[in-house]
């Protein structure tokens, strides 16, 4: 993934399942500063993301029940 653009199209699982894969990258201590740096960007941009699609997610819930109360 090498774009804001790319990640920003990245359904939910995908996005976790990226983050989790550079956490553990970040983890293993075998990453250049500079790769890590770039490792911790991406990771900042993937959490956003799975952030915008569980407030999304949470919002359609928040609609669906405030129509079924009404």
């Amino acid at each position: 993934m090498k774009s804001n653009k790319q990640a920003t199209e990245l359904s939910f699982e995908h996005s976790l399942a990226a983050l989790t894969s550079l956490v553990e990258k970040l983890e293993s201590g075998e990453l250049s500063l500079e790769n890590s740096v770039d490792a911790f960007e991406q990771g900042v941009k993937l959490s956003r993301r799975c952030e915008s699609l569980l407030d999304d997610a949470e919002q359609r819930l928040q609609i669906l029940n405030t129509n079924d109360t009404a």
